[in-house]
């Protein structure tokens, strides 16, 4: 029953049986087979074809995904539970997936306090886009999410834990712009910057935070970025207020993990 569950979980997300056995390292054939004697067990349709390759998800599938995603949590919780059993500690993982602005300058500024304060659990740190984070959680892939751009989070409950000031930083007179990616949570503000000012640089496109600072340090380029990221020695000067942008903290709508909702409420109170 339990495969089962997972393999329906993973053709829900991905909405293509073919990925899903991919993904599984299962066959086609027998990603099938359990969706159909799932089907057959619970007595509904979980999925609706359209085309050859496109299914839709009926209202019991989205009623079982919810549903799927807190037995299985649970089922893992327990085995980790009886595996630490024998040894006399009780050990709690948690997966934390971060932007890349919270996971390089804010996490790494309460994680002494956190590893202090839980020394039972096993921490897992992963640096992704915001999206990403936001996925990750819904598709239960993470535990806690750290995230600095504005982005739907549906029934995630999240909190404002920091406000990060954006500041003009680098050589004012290079005709190099920095650039990141169009769904970094500092290329809204960096574009915004650029057309206020009427500015006509030759764009340099990077992928991290790291990379931008270490061409500033150098003397490359300019553009807007947090002030926490700005290298040593570098120039940079002040923005407006509307330069602005929250450090946003989720975490799942239930969680059964008891270390976890203790984990939770401890970041919540501690704040930035």
């Amino acid at each position: 029953m339990f495969q089962s569950l997972k393999t329906f979980v993973k053709v829900y997300e991905l909405k293509n049986f073919t990925k899903a056995a991919e993904e599984l390292y299962l066959s086609q054939p027998t990603i099938s087979t359990q969706i159909l004697n799932l089907e057959k067990k619970l007595d509904v349709t979980l999925f609706t074809r359209k085309g050859r390759h496109e299914i839709i998800p009926t209202r019991d599938a989205d009623f079982l995904y919810r549903r799927a995603q807190s037995i299985l949590d649970n089922w893992e919780d327990t085995i980790e539970t009886l595996n630490n059993k024998e040894k006399e500690i009780v050990r709690t993982k948690c997966r934390i997936a971060c932007s890349n602005t919270c996971g390089i300058y804010f996490l790494p500024n309460i994680m002494k306090s956190l590893l202090e304060n839980f020394p039972d659990i096993d921490f897992s740190l992963q640096l992704m886009n915001s999206e990403e984070v936001v996925k990750r959680l819904k598709q239960n892939e993470a535990d806690l999410g750290f995230i600095e751009k504005i982005v739907d989070t549906g029934s995630l409950k999240r909190s404002l834990l920091n406000i990060d000031q954006l500041v003009l930083a680098g050589n004012p007179e290079s005709s190099y712009w920095l650039n990141r990616e169009e769904d970094s949570g500092t290329q809204f503000y960096s574009d915004m910057y650029v057309k206020e000012n009427n500015l006509k640089p030759i764009h340099i496109y990077l992928n991290n935070n790291e990379m931008i600072a270490a061409l500033l340090k150098e003397g490359i380029g300019q553009t807007v970025i947090s002030q926490k990221v700005v290298p040593e020695g570098v120039n940079w000067q002040p923005l407006s207020q509307k330069y602005t942008r929250n450090f946003y903290f989720l975490a799942k709508e239930t969680q059964l993990k008891e270390r976890i909702n203790e984990l939770e409420k401890f970041i919540k109170d501690r704040g930035a």
